[in-house]
């Protein structure tokens, strides 16, 4: 395609025009088009000039702007067609330079981006004057281009920050010292500016405020940009121990500014003055910037926490973040703001500095920030002494008294509901809920006062331990059990209906829940359960909502000393707490104690059965009516976990679960996780019932054809559950089954030619369709089947190797007359592989093993593979010479079956072979005598373990073989599913009957040897007795000692 140029600049801007048209045709040509440029060469620069016409229409500037920026983010370095040569970013880096002063926001932020992102990929190599000509920018003298080359800044250097390459931090310390200086004296001398006219501008007509707000953007612009060179343009000291000269020349003075502002606020909200609309956007500027202060500090901080401490600022920003916290009312708290307190923000910032202070590893004296090197040593001796300075500081500033205030003032004043939150639960209990269970703690002012409690807690048990046992106390009396209804008749201080008595007390065990583990010596959890607890739980009022949610809560934080005689009265309180219909956030929170109470490692499912059948009514209602995702995983969880707990408990209870689930699974259509839960309950519920999980087909069948399919839309994520759930039927299954067999084995066959991630789940599926439908199933399905096995032959890893070996065998076993004839291609297959040398020794010695069962149960159609294979497999390079191809093949696998016998690890598979070189022996093959000799010595040596020793017959030999036993790949596989379906009844009968009439379980070694060495006698005449004459005498009295001992037996 043409290059776009000059000429096509008004063609592109008519173009960009029409997408913003009202008529909905137009506008869709119009993108049409726009789509179709973008890949043309010269797009970017078209939309660059067209930027450059500042007299054009506005709205067609913004959407150039839009495309500008997404076209130079997607076709810059690519390879897609229409990507960016490097003569037109070279034009575009000069371009973009002269676009820098826009007077219109949005557009500014859509440039500054597209210099971030061209920076990230261009900087410092293809464009290593970038920052030098943003400074030379500055240097000019409007206020709007200086503005906007901050704006620029800003973004460079957030889009450079992030790269995490050890290179590209280099780089950016690079930028860090170049633009460091200039940038903080320009920031230096605006706040000069700022704050000489803040009282004036906060009280000023609007031309005064206009001029400070100007002055203000760029000064928080400025703000940004030094906050990420200080934190990111610097090793941090905690990682080196080595002083950042930065922090001690730019912390104290952003301290110092963040004192001065806040003071400016606090005496603006004290003059207590209506504010005009100028004043207002002024104080919202100013809001901002003590935000953004607060924010710089405590990440400054977090990054260089030596060179914070040792600048001399700790303990005046803790000092002032205390006072933002103790300057938080509670009746701010439930309205919202307001007041002359600090807004909701200033506190959330100081909570995580204060919180980021006392969990700071460094100041623990934790080496586990440390970069440690070949001194490391002296490192760890210069980190004690660097902690040794700090901990007296923070024990002088913690002291006792400002610690217990402060502890108090975060329960009293931070923890109790506010309006809002009464309001919102009032209105959406399942919103509710979920915002208050799912929203990040660093984004909300209750979960930062939760951690910054806990931290201080963890790290002054004996000092804060009293002042939570006092409140506890406090709030008790205030409000004792029963008592919420009486006190909200009373018309005493409420919020919304409840009294701030219940609200206090609410607040108290939210800090008993949350410091739990440090209040256990200081709490009798047992007389707090029978004399408060249980009496909350069962209270109904509905003043008392908050404090039985609250009460339902705490139990679950206390599990550990949660008597076994008191765990009935509090499931009863529970399950009861589930029923309550109209409040979803009642119900949620009794399932997440539930949950608790029966994941505890002191969980007894009798104490709990009585319960159960209340507890599935109440959660399959609650599943009903969940109208949030969250909301229905957490209750369907809590069922799948109790069906887990009670394992063949739950019989009673399958009828109703399997009439809930076909609801459950079509309401969650679309909700990938939730049908994940659906089908692990499945499995355990399958599980549970054993030999009566017939009963679950109805449900079973049509989820399995489902979840099974390659080619559905979930496929990804509903696949490997699927498998693991019909592998759970299979297993437990009493009969034959056209839905288990037949109707699902195709869509295995499909999944697994389209790729190997499921073949360890899909040959254990496999094996346990050969053995429950034996052979209708084979003549049915065998050839998909050995598709799959020729599929995967060779062409996998190791343990994809041993996974197909026990299907092999299986089908061997099962079907000696038809099963090698079906299997020949699969053989065939391995026979390439094993000769080529490809595989380890472990998947030589399984595979020898399908040989060896094929030569002991059909020896004419062992010997007629290689017949079959001889014009398809070539022979290895040192095959023994022969003059038939299919003799030289066999004599190949017999010479490597020879020498990797000794791989054969397991006694009975090691019984297998031999009892397999013996009929070997009665083959026709006369260059087979010439290996007599090692041949004898591995059939002798599996006797001597087996048979012709003191220590014979004292080990238990497990016959399952390759079959899928507890010794195989597939159990050892089995140890990660979600129930342990390897012992199933149905599948051990099964296997047990194949042990059964397993020759090599019921056959004597030495009897089988003396009757195939009649035979080869018979075979061989005189070369027999000749070639054993040329033995070694040891291993030849060895053979006289076996065979004797068969006609001893």
């Amino acid at each position: 395609m043409a290059a776009l140029g000059p000429s096509d600049l008004p063609a592109v801007f008519d173009c960009l025009r029409s997408a913003l048209s009202h008529d909905s045709t137009t506008q869709k040509q119009a993108e049409a088009t726009l789509h179709d440029l973008e890949a043309r060469s010269g797009f970017c620069s078209c939309l660059a000039e067209i930027l450059a016409s500042k007299d054009a229409d506005h709205s067609a500037r913004w959407l150039a702007a839009v495309h500008f920026k997404n076209s130079c983010s997607k076709y810059w370095r690519s390879r897609l067609p229409g990507s960016l040569s490097e003569e037109e970013k070279a034009h575009l880096r000069g371009r973009l330079l002269s676009l820098v002063e826009q007077s219109d926001q949005q557009i500014a932020v859509q440039v500054a981006v597209v210099f971030s992102k061209v920076a990230r990929l261009d900087f410092p190599k293809a464009w290593p004057t970038l920052f030098a000509d943003l400074l030379a920018k500055l240097q000019g003298p409007g206020q709007l281009l200086q503005r906007r080359v901050y704006l620029v800044l800003h973004h460079i250097l957030k889009e450079l920050a992030s790269k995490r390459l050890a290179a590209d931090q280099r780089n950016f310390e690079q930028v860090t010292a170049l633009l460091l200086e200039p940038t903080w004296r320009q920031w230096a001398a605006d706040t000069s500016a700022v704050a000489a006219e803040l009282p004036n501008a906060l009280e000023a007509p609007r031309q005064v405020a206009q001029q400070l707000l100007v002055t203000f953007e760029r000064w928080l612009l400025q703000l940004k940009a030094l906050r990420r060179m200080v934190v990111f343009g610097f090793p941090s000291d905690a990682r080196s121990l080595q002083q950042v000269p930065a922090v001690g020349q730019i912390a104290p003075p952003l301290l110092s500014t963040l004192q001065q502002f806040a003071g400016a606020r606090a005496a603006r909200a004290h003059a207590g003055a209506g504010a005009a609309p100028q004043r207002s956007q002024v104080g919202a500027m100013l809001d901002r910037a003590i935000l953004k202060l607060l924010k710089t500090l405590r990440q400054i901080q977090d990054a260089h926490p030596w060179s914070f401490f040792h600048c001399g600022i700790l303990a005046p920003c803790l000092d002032f973040c205390c006072g933002q916290v103790l300057s938080w009312q509670a009746g701010a708290a439930r309205s919202g703001g307001g007041g002359g307190g600090p807004p909701q923000q200033f506190v959330v910032q100081s909570l995580l500095f204060v919180h980021g202070v006392q969990k700071c590893s460094s100041y623990r004296g934790s080496a586990s920030s440390l970069s440690l090197h070949g001194g490391a040593r002296s490192q760890l001796e210069q980190l004690k002494g660097l902690a040794a300075e700090v901990a007296p500081a923070l024990a002088a500033f913690w002291s006792e008294a400002r610690l217990q205030a402060f502890a108090a003032a975060l329960v009293e004043r931070l923890l109790p509901l506010t309006d809002k939150e009464l309001e919102e639960w009032e209105d959406s209990p399942e919103s509710f809920h979920q915002e208050m269970e799912s929203t990040a703690w660093e984004d909300s002012m209750r979960g930062c006062a939760e951690n910054t409690y806990l931290a201080l807690f963890e790290g002054n048990r004996e000092v804060v331990a009293p002042v939570v046992v006092q409140l506890l106390k406090a709030a008790s009396d205030a409000c004792p059990p029963g008592a919420p209804a009486q006190l909200a008749a009373g018309g005493g201080p409420s919020v919304r209906g409840v009294p701030a008595a219940v609200l206090a007390k609410e607040a108290a065990y939210q800090a008993v829940s949350v410091g739990a583990y440090e209040l256990h010596d200081y709490v009798d959890f047992a007389g707090f359960l029978h004399n408060s607890l249980l009496p909350e739980m069962s209270d109904r009022s509905p003043a008392a909502r908050p404090l039985r949610r609250r009460a339902i809560k705490l139990v679950s934080y206390w599990t550990a000393r949660l008597k076994r005689e008191d765990r009935p009265a509090v499931y009863r309180c529970l399950v009861a707490a589930l029923g309550e219909e109209r409040d979803a956030a009642m119900q949620l929170a009794a399932v997440a104690s539930l949950r608790a109470l029966v994941d505890d490692w002191e969980f007894e499912e009798a104490q709990f059965l009585e319960y159960v059948g209340p507890c599935f009514q109440q959660l399959a209602g609650l599943l009903g009516c969940a109208a949030e995702f969250d909301s229905q995983l957490a209750v369907f969880s809590l069922l799948d976990l109790i069906v887990d707990r009670l394992s063949e408990g739950v019989k009673p209870y399958a009828p109703g679960l399997l009439a809930l689930l076909p609801s459950v699974w079509q309401q969650a259509e679309g909700q990938s996780l939730l049908r994940m839960q659906v089908l692990v309950a499945l499995q355990r519920l399958v599980h549970s019932l054993g030999p009566e999980s017939p009963s679950t087909y109805p449900m079973l069948l049509p989820v399995l054809k489902l979840c099974t399919d390659p080619h559905q839309p979930d496929e990804l994520n509903l696949l490997e559950d699927g498998l693991q759930l019909w592998l759970v039927a299979l297993r437990h299954a009493p009969a034959p089954c056209t839905g288990l067999l037949g109707d699902l084995f195709p869509n295995l066959v499909a999944a697994m030619t389209r790729s190997t991630e499921h073949i360890a789940v899909g040959m254990r599926i496999a094996l346990s369709c050969v053995l429950l439908g034996q052979g209708g199933f084979l003549s049915a399905y065998g050839g998909g089947l050995v598709q799959v096995l020729c599929g995967f032959v060779g062409n996998v890893k190791d343990r994809g190797m041993l996974a197909l070996m026990p299907v092999m065998d299986a089908v061997v076993q099962c079907f000696p007359s038809q099963g090698p004839q079906l299997l020949a291609p699969a053989l065939q297959c391995l026979l390439a592989d094993l000769l080529a040398g490809r595989e380890p020794g472990l998947v030589v010695a399984a595979a020898l093993g399908v040989y060896a069962r094929v030569l002991l149960q059909n020896g004419d159609a062992f010997l007629q593979l290689f017949q079959h294979a001889a014009p398809h497999v070539a022979p290895p390079p040192d095959a023994p010479p022969a003059a038939d191809p299919a003799a030289r093949l066999l004599l190949a696998l017999v010479d490597l079956w020879l020498d990797k016998f000794d791989s054969i690890g397991q006694p009975a598979a090691r019984k297998l072979s031999a009892l397999a070189l013996c009929v070997l022996l009665t083959a026709p093959l006369p260059p087979l005598l010439e290996r007599v000799e090692l041949i004898a010595t591995h059939i002798t040596s599996v006797w001597f373990e087996l048979e012709g020793s003191d220590l014979a017959n004292t080990l238990p030999i497990t016959y399952e073989l390759l079959s899928g036993g507890r010794g195989s790949a597939a159990a050892v596989d089995d140890l990660h599913a979600v129930v342990p379906s390897e012992e199933a009844v149905g599948e051990c009968q099964r296997r047990q009957a194949l042990v059964d009439a397993d020759p090599v379980a019921n056959l004597k070694l030495s009897v089988f040897a003396k009757q195939q060495m009649e035979v080869a006698a018979g075979v061989h005449g005189g070369a027999l007795q000749t070639a054993l004459g040329g033995m070694d005498a040891t291993l030849a009295g060895q053979l006289k000692a076996m065979l004797d001992s068969a006609a001893a037996g």
